[in-house]
């Protein structure tokens, strides 16, 4: 699949790819002029994959997600392991990976958030492990490491994460006092060499506007709170989020009412580990509760901390209603709730083929057949196999997603690659007869960084040139310009080519005529 259109994946491609192009990995850039919103580092990595792969494909801009969506599972499978056994890591690593928001949407875009989500859990283990043998010369370099990292992803969210769970962690277990260890100075000296290190380094090389590098970053970390939208809205989401959140990590969320039964948070107090999940989950989702814009990709590093719990008590209470053991009646609706589900997708899944937007699929009725005998087959397993329903629900899932992919993804392909065809062939008129680049320019407002829309045709002309389009007010000699109606009023110039930006806005490429030229 193209890049897509909708999401900032177009606007990691550009930064990344501009870096490659002019050499600068200190001092990213979008369309030629310094870009300050989010640190380099997922950047680096995706300008990486762009080498490894020797393209700027989708599979190479997506191939570091793609990894930290493995590697975060395979991280949450090793900690739980060691804690409440390998079946029930297996559980949870898989719902991390195959609930609905991360299986249907996070996992089809090359984003940072599932490698940051990656990143803070791991750092929370740590935590965990460490402080409980007491090794807080390794515990405090570690996690600040992990923070500097998350920081040099995204900013300053990742410092929070680190001083709400050391402080509530500490604090639950009465450990105040290790916050004043030396070690924790050692830490705090490690994350300040790495970030400021960074910092200098790029003040050095091309007079990188730290200070306002470091307001933005605070200002794109603090925008969507109340502190913007106000106390209307931030009351308002207060009570939406918690709908919002069972809505785009479900099927597994509908676990949530397990812990309203008497005597759950007993049980999860009792075990440390369930205990330390339970509670950085609660110091830390406060952030984005009180937040009215939050989007759900912001909170998968929760996921493992909640799964871990429900987990943990789903596979705690009885099947049988005789069986007198609390919460017994949440599972079984639960389970009769994700039954009916499994069915009802199984056989929706032959009305596929007869969708107005499925018509052009190839093989479409045998894709659609085939998922449907399949998703049967994983709902005759569930029923069959009530002790081990939860794995059923993985597995049925991953099968949902294979038919998402042939026959629910391919409708989508039209726009983005529309798009990336009127971008590809307007770019190919500005080359000369040898391939080579002719001087382009954005002209005036017609695209507008801030507001991300067109970074995907920033990039696919930027592919097809090898060469950063700037933007400019001015005009130059011999120099041809990407410019809509608005930018073009009064102006005279010979139209070369026309493309469409996203999203439906007409443009062109123009050379003007009879004009003062800049120098």
């Amino acid at each position: 699949m193209p890049v897509d259109v909708r999401t900032d994946e177009p606007r990691r491609a550009v930064v990344a790819l501009e870096m490659l192009l002019s050499g600068h990995y200190l001092t990213p850039t979008l369309n030629g002029a310094l870009y300050f919103n989010k640190p380099p580092l997922y950047n680096w990595m995706i300008a990486g994959s762009f080498r490894l792969w020797g393209d700027f494909s989708s599979l190479a801009l997506r191939f570091p997600m793609a990894l930290s969506a493995i590697g975060f599972s395979l991280t949450i499978f090793w900690f739980v392991r060691r804690e409440l056994g390998a079946y029930r890591a297996f559980l949870i690593a898989g719902m991390q990976l195959v609930n609905g928001r991360v299986l249907f949407f996070e996992t089809l875009f090359g984003l940072m958030d599932i490698t940051l989500a990656w990143i803070t859990y791991t750092s929370w283990m740590l935590l965990y492990r460490l402080s409980v043998r007491q090794r807080w010369w390794v515990l405090y370099p570690a996690t600040y490491l992990l923070t500097a990292i998350g920081f040099m992803m995204k900013g300053w969210p990742s410092v929070i994460f680190q001083g709400l769970t050391l402080v509530g962690w500490l604090g639950w277990r009465r450990e105040w006092r290790r916050l004043w260890h030396p070690a924790h100075v050692a830490g705090l000296l490690l994350f300040a060499g790495l970030v400021g290190g960074y910092y200098v380094a790029a003040a050095l090389e091309a007079g990188f506007p730290v200070a306002k590098a470091l307001d933005v970053l605070w200002f794109e970390s603090t925008r969507r709170t109340a502190l913007t939208f106000g106390i209307g809205a931030a009351l308002l989401h207060l009570l939406t989020f918690p709908f919002e959140f069972i809505y785009h990590f479900a099927p597994f969320t509908l676990l949530l009412p397990l812990l309203a039964v008497r005597g759950a948070p007993d049980r999860l107090r009792a075990h440390p580990f369930l205990a330390f999940n339970g509670l950085v989950f609660l110091v830390n989702i406060p952030i984005y509760w009180a937040s009215p814009q939050v989007y759900a990709r912001y909170l998968l590093m929760f996921l493992p901390l909640l799964f871990t719990c429900l987990v943990y008590l789903y596979e705690g209470v009885g099947r049988r209603a005789g069986s007198g053991e609390r919460g017994v009646w949440v599972r079984r609706w639960v389970e009769r709730i994700w039954g009916g589900l499994m069915a009802l997708i199984a056989v929706g899944a032959l009305g596929l083929p007869f969708l107005p937007d499925m018509q052009g699929i190839p093989y479409r009725f045998t894709w659609a057949a085939g998922a449907s005998v399949v998703l049967g087959g994983c709902w005759y397993a569930y029923t069959r196999l009530p002790a081990h329903r939860l794995l059923i629900l993985l597995f049925y899932l991953l099968f949902g997603r294979i038919a998402f992919n042939a026959l629910v993804l391919p409708p989508r392909l039209a726009k983005r690659a529309f798009y990336k065809a009127t971008s590809e062939q307007a770019a190919r008129l500005t080359l000369d007869p040898r391939g080579r680049p002719l001087p382009l320019y954005v002209y005036r407002q017609t695209i507008t960084p801030e507001l991300g829309a067109t970074d995907v045709n920033t990039f696919h002309i930027e592919v097809v040139r090898r060469q950063i389009l700037p933007l400019t007010s001015q005009k130059h000699p011999n120099a041809l310009y990407l410019a809509d109606s608005v930018s073009l009023l009064n102006e005279h110039y010979q139209t070369l080519g026309t493309l469409m930006l996203y999203d439906n806005h007409p443009a062109k490429i123009v050379k003007f005529v009879n004009e003062r030229l800049s120098d």
